[in-house]
């Protein structure tokens, strides 16, 4: 079982996967946060971080998934 943490989940594309979520048995949506949250909180109960939340707070969650050695996808857009 993968352990999910959705960084963004107030977003179209973060409400999509809390969707398709139940589709697939070995996953499994263990937090979400989004603007104002404190994802710190909430990271260690997570495998992986998906990321489709602000540019602005792409690189503060990657930084805070290398400190606690999690994986993180990326599909925040806006980066330059």
């Amino acid at each position: 079982m993968i352990k999910i943490l959705i960084h963004g989940h107030k977003g179209r594309m973060g409400k999509a996967l809390i969707d398709c979520a139940p589709l697939h048995p070995g996953l499994q949506i263990v937090a979400t946060v989004d603007q104002g949250d404190d994802l710190g909180a909430v990271m260690d109960k997570a495998d992986v971080l998906i990321d489709f939340s602000l540019h602005a707070a792409t690189l503060p969650a990657a930084g805070l998934c290398a400190e606690r050695g999690k994986a993180i996808v990326i599909g925040t857009t806006g980066h330059s």
